[in-house]
Order: C-alpha cells, then sequence, then structure tokens
C-alpha cells in the first residue's frame, strides 16, 4: 500500500516474469509491478493494464511510480518512472479516463527508486537528487495534473533525508537534526511559494524520545502528526506538544505497512471507466 484518497487506496506488487528475446534463444528476469487501485468499503479490486514492457537485457527493470487524484473530479493518475543504470530513463503516466498508458517527456536526472511521494491538489511530488555546481543536492521533484514537471529547492537551512508530507492542504518537509548526542529535533517548513522555492519554519519541538533510527514516514491528521521509524510510531499532538511512542514486535521494517489517511466512500475504482 502506497497511498489513500477519498476511499481508495494504491497497492503495488513486484513480480518477475520471463522474457525470451528475439536474438537471444536463453530467457531473462523482467521486474516489474502490478498495480492495483482498491476500495476496501466495497471490496472492489482494479488491476491497472500492464505497461509497455522496456527492452533491456540482463537488466532489472526498476520503477517508482506516484499516485495523483484529481481533487475535484473523479480521475487519477498513475506517473511511473523506468531506471537504466540507476536514472529515470522513461516516464511513463495511465489515466484512469483514457484506461491506457502512455509516454510523456522528462528531464529529471536522479530520482530515488522509491514509491514514497505525495499527492496535493492533484499534484505529485518526489525526493530527488539533482547537480548543482558539481554537488548532488536534494531537491523535489513535482508534476501537477497537466503533467508539467518542475523542480523545487529544499530550504537552505536543512540538508538531506527530509521527509514530505501534507501540512493543513500545504506541501511541508519535516527534516530530524540531532543538537546534541542522542537529542534529536524536528523541524516542519511549509511551501508559500513554489515558483521562488520560498519556505517558511512552521514547526520546531524537541523529541521526547531518543532515535537513531531515520525518520521514513510522516502523515498529518488534523492536530496530530505521525512519525514512522522501522522500530516504531511516535504521535505527536501539535496543541499539547505531547507524546505517544508505539514500539514494534521484533521484525524487518518493510513488513510494516506505510500509514496513511483513510476514510470510506462507495467510488468505483476504474475511475469511472464503463460506469
Amino acid at each position: 500500500m502506497i497511498c489513500s484518497f477519498n476511499g481508495l487506496i494504491c497497492c503495488i506488487e513486484r513480480r518477475t516474469r520471463h522474457v525470451c528475446t528475439c536474438d537471444h534463444v536463453d530467457m531473462y528476469g523482467m521486474e516489474y509491478l502490478s498495480i492495483t487501485i482498491r476500495n476496501p468499503a466495497t471490496q472492489q479490486v482494479f488491476l491497472l493494464p500492464s505497461t509497455p514492457a522496456l527492452k533491456c537485457p540482463n537488466h532489472k527493470n526498476r520503477s517508482t511510480i506516484g499516485v495523483s487524484f484529481h481533487p475535484t473530479i473523479y480521475e487519477y493518475k498513475v506517473f511511473q518512472f523506468f531506471f537504466k543504470q540507476w536514472r529515470p530513463h522513461e516516464c511513463m503516466v495511465y489515466s484512469s479516463i483514457t484506461g491506457s498508458w502512455k509516454s510523456i517527456s522528462t528531464s529529471v536526472e536522479h530520482l530515488e527508486s522509491s514509491n514514497k511521494h505525495i499527492c496535493i491538489n492533484g499534484t505529485v511530488y518526489w525526493l530527488c537528487k539533482s547537480l548543482l555546481d558539481g554537488w548532488l543536492v536534494d531537491h523535489i521533484l513535482a508534476v501537477d495534473w497537466e503533467e508539467n514537471f518542475s523542480i523545487i529547492r529544499i530550504p537552505e537551512e536543512e540538508t538531506m533525508n527530509g521527509v514530505l508530507g501534507n501540512l493543513e492542504g500545504c506541501l511541508s518537509i519535516v527534516v530530524v537534526v540531532e543538537d546534541r548526542p542522542f537529542e534529536y529535533r524536528f523541524d516542519i517548513w511549509v511551501l508559500e511559494d513554489s515558483k521562488k522555492s520560498i519556505w517558511v519554519k512552521k514547526l520546531s519541538d524537541y523529541m521526547s524520545f531518543s532515535t537513531k533510527d531515520r525518520i521514513l514516514w510522516v502523515v498529518v491528521q488534523v492536530n496530530e502528526i505521525l512519525f514512522g521509524t522501522k522500530k516504531q510510531y511516535s504521535l505527536y499532538n501539535i496543541h499539547t506538544k505531547s507524546w505517544r511512542v508505539f514500539n514494534w514486535a521484533c521484525g524487518p521494517y518493510w513488513s510494516f505497512l506505510l500509514p496513511v489517511t483513510y476514510g470510506e466512500s462507495l467510488l468505483p475504482c476504474n475511475g469511472g471507466i464503463d460506469s
């Protein structure tokens, strides 16, 4: 499960299929994503059609996706980046209205092969890396509903390993810093102007617990912020500035689901196709 909106959730599953090339007798494994849109309330499941396979012998096709839900009309789009040699090679977008994939142009240089993204008002955001004056620095990649790409600079005071969030309908970035040994503070910045990359620090506070684990997930719900690491969830109340910590049992962090906000609906999963 990677995201949720208006009662629908998007799930992915990595699979491998064997492909026989025309000029080779042997077969090779091609990794691909099985993408489904689900509605737990109606128990409906919609499997998206497969993207056209890239012809890359001896190479596993890594990919990253992001889902855009339109804020006012019932439609969604799925963006999928394919990688070659650790760089985005091609971007394809699926529209629930057309029911098909198409290729779109993009000049993205570096994008993590991670499906962690956030959608706000129809625009999808990923953390990415770009070359700036010879240095590899963190930026935010954005693609709007019209499929236009842009790059947003992160606050100059912050460095790497931020996590994107949605704070009251605005794009935010959450960064955890170590002020002193075993004493950590989190800063939340909110984007005010995407074209000029202007950010304002909205909240900063110390954590009531020590953690050496990287913050992997941040979910904002009304007056609470949920921080997730590979070992625990930590719930922060903005008004009372109090913490509640939920520890995991022993186990790999990838066995735990990404926390998302969810509300029931009766919407069909196919985005209105033939409905």
